[in-house]
């Protein structure tokens, strides 16, 4: 009887990992600097177009990947990167590395599907904020 209980508790487990995995989502979003455009993004006198441009486009995520696509061309409005880190109920930090070989940095509060997220990078005092678009 034990054995079968543990088991089947195993076998429940096995499968919420699996299903927590399963929350493929898509939906359009807008990145922006979370206190508005600033030209001295980080303290520095050169309007950083990376930052102080919206990044408008579309948030894909397929099991444990995030991507985010852009039609813009200025570098890094495009990334992709690995959820795994990511706690039970959605929440926590995962790292990317963009295409100069930056570390960024994406925090999520709990939750699953369409959600705002914020990016950071290591060396830099800005945060973009991702929300989806309605």
């Amino acid at each position: 009887m034990r054995l079968g209980l543990f088991l089947t508790t195993l076998l429940g487990l096995a499968g919420a990992s699996h299903i927590s995995n399963a929350a493929d989502a898509t939906w359009a979003a807008v990145g922006a600097l979370e206190n508005g455009l600033s030209t001295t993004c980080g303290g520095g006198s050169i309007p950083l177009p990376e930052w102080t441009s919206p990044a408008s486009g579309q948030v894909d995520i397929k099991g444990n990947t995030l991507t985010f696509k852009s039609p813009s061309t200025i570098p890094n409005h495009s990334f992709t990167v690995d959820l795994t880190a990511l706690q039970p109920d959605g929440s926590g930090r995962v790292v990317g590395i963009d295409k100069n070989n930056r570390e960024f940095y994406l925090t999520f509060d709990p939750g699953s599907g369409a959600r705002t997220f914020q990016m950071t990078y290591r060396l830099k005092a800005c945060r973009r904020v991702y929300t989806p678009k309605t």
